[in-house]
């Protein structure tokens, strides 16, 4: 599967500014399926041709973000919210109020190198030069990596196949250093790799999560998704939890890294995913990991990699 970058311990020093062509390569996972041409003028003409108002364009976004001093990304009143702090920048560059749709909603704390948004706007501006606008104005702990213009039917989160999310566990006795310890959770206990990655591939495939689904999330039509890969590697005393899904109950990540931490320490052997996921029971599974330690690394609209999955809605995700 064609990535678009790694994931870096902090998702904003390590978010290159890319051209918007960078979206565009064949095969590429940010690519739309047959999408429309996306220079300006088709893609207001395509807006037009499919009952948009005419004039109006569809902006995507590829956004990173240091989520530490924020309440999560979804606009709050009266709250900081990476939303919130994009709408006020974006809304003066374009002369228009700007609403923005994400491909999922992240907790306070969490942090993104590969969050995709767009919005609609009438506004003539050039999406690149938006871009570089908009960054000139951001706070150092938001960066706009692509801006282009995209058929008028795009959405974020309807359109999205799937995510990638990293989890880093600083597992030493020893603090991780300043420029790790904003992004990574310090776990002072011994851990054992193996049984976690032997926990971890039970987790893998298509199953009903709902022991790992966080109280306070919005309610779903179902609890079934499917993890793609769930690796679990080791950078010195840095731990990753990389894991990619189709689709991601309130909180499972955290919850999940949880869980395979109490393995990994020797609380209990990999045997126990098994029923821990029949139980359907969130009580059965470990602790929620910290938010901080969590990066959206990438969203995935690729449609023959990832099969569209049955939509839920109003369904959005916190993980």
């Amino acid at each position: 599967m064609a990535t678009l970058a790694g994931c870096h311990a902090c998702p904003v020093r390590h978010a290159e500014r890319l051209e918007p062509s960078a979206w565009l390569r064949a095969g590429h996972p940010h690519a739309l399926v047959a999408a429309a041409p996306r220079r300006h003028a088709a893609a207001l003409e395509s807006g037009a041709a499919r009952g948009y108002t005419p004039g109006v364009r569809n902006i995507r976004l590829l956004i990173a973000y240091d989520g530490t001093a924020y309440h999560g990304w979804q606009f709050q009143p009266g709250l900081r919210t990476v939303e919130g702090v994009l709408r006020e920048v974006l809304s003066p560059i374009t002369q228009t109020p700007v609403t923005l749709v994400a491909a999922g909603r992240t907790d306070a704390g969490v942090h993104a190198r590969g969050q995709v948004a767009n919005f609609h706007t009438a506004s003539p501006i050039d999406a690149t030069r938006l871009r570089h606008a908009a960054n000139s104005r951001l706070p150092d702990s938001i960066i706009l990596r692509a801006a282009d213009d995209v058929d008028a039917e795009f959405h974020a989160t309807h359109d999205a196949r799937g995510k990638h999310y990293r989890y880093s566990v600083w597992a030493d006795r020893e603090k991780p250093p300043y420029d790790k310890a904003a992004y990574t959770f310090h776990f002072h206990r011994p851990v054992d790799l193996d049984a976690a990655r032997d926990a971890a591939r039970l987790l893998v495939g298509r199953h009903d999560f709902k022991a790992f689904e966080g109280g306070g999330g919005q309610p779903r039509l179902t609890t079934v998704r499917t993890i793609r890969r769930l690796d679990v590697s080791r950078s010195g005393p840095e731990v990753l939890f990389d894991v990619e899904g189709d689709g991601f109950l309130y909180n499972m990540v955290r919850n999940l890294v949880g869980t395979l931490l109490e393995v990994a320490r020797g609380h209990w052997t990999p045997e126990a995913i098994g029923p821990i996921l029949a139980s359907r029971d969130r009580r059965n599974a470990g602790p929620t990991a910290p938010a901080h330690g969590l990066t959206l690394c990438e969203v995935f609209y690729d449609e023959a990699a990832w099969p569209a999955a049955p939509t839920e809605p109003g369904a959005t995700e916190s993980p």
